[in-house]
C-alpha cells in the first residue's frame, strides 16, 4: 500500500507541474553571481520525485535545456547543482446555489433547497534551483506552479514539461548588473 501511494503521489506532482491549466511562473537570479564562470551541473536530489522513471525523465528533460545555454553534466567536478523540488497542496473550493431561478409566473415563486458542493483542487508547485557549488550559494531560482489537468499521456507531459523548462531559462544567463 505505502509504495502504491508513493507511486501514486509521485505521478500527482508530476501532474501538477506538466499538466498545468493555468500555469504561472517567477525567475529570479544573484545579481552579483557571474553566470558566464558556470559551465556544468550535477544533480542534487532532495528526494522530493519518488517515482524513479518520473526523476529520469525530468532530469533528461532538463539536461537538454540546460545544453542549449551551454551546460553539461559533469558529476565529478560541477560548477552548479541543479536541485528540483516538487511541492503538493490542495485547494477547497465550495460552491453553493439555490435552485430558485426564478418566477414560474407573475406571483408563483418555486424555491428548493439550496446545494453546496465541496471539493479539493488539486495544486502545486515545481521550484528549480541552481547552487553555486564553490560557494554553496543560491544564484537562479525558478519556480512553476498551477492546478493539475488530468488525462494526459506521457508524450504530453513531456512536451509540457520542455515548455515549461523552456519558459523557465528563456533569460538564462541573466544580464550582468
Amino acid at each position: 500500500m505505502k509504495i502504491r501511494s508513493e507511486t501514486a503521489l509521485a505521478a500527482i506532482a508530476f501532474a501538477l507541474v506538466v499538466g498545468c491549466s493555468t500555469l504561472k511562473t517567477n525567475v529570479g537570479w544573484d545579481k552579483q553571481a557571474d553566470f558566464s564562470r558556470y559551465r556544468t551541473w550535477a544533480w542534487k536530489d532532495d528526494g522530493s520525485i519518488r517515482d524513479a522513471v518520473w526523476k529520469r525523465r525530468v532530469e533528461a528533460v532538463l539536461e537538454d535545456e540546460l545544453a542549449k545555454h551551454g551546460l553539461s553534466r559533469s558529476e565529478e567536478n560541477p560548477n552548479l547543482w541543479v536541485a528540483v523540488h516538487w511541492r503538493l497542496s490542495s485547494e477547497t473550493r465550495v460552491v453553493s446555489y439555490d435552485p430558485a431561478w426564478g418566477y414560474t409566473g407573475a406571483w408563483n415563486y418555486w424555491a428548493g433547497p439550496s446545494v453546496t458542493h465541496i471539493y479539493e483542487v488539486p495544486s502545486g508547485t515545481m521550484i528549480l534551483d541552481l547552487v553555486d557549488v564553490g560557494q554553496k550559494r543560491l544564484v537562479w531560482r525558478a519556480t512553476a506552479n498551477g492546478e493539475i489537468r488530468a488525462n494526459r499521456e506521457n508524450e504530453e507531459r513531456e512536451q509540457r514539461l520542455r515548455e515549461i523548462f523552456a519558459g523557465l531559462f528563456a533569460g538564462y544567463p541573466p544580464p550582468r548588473s
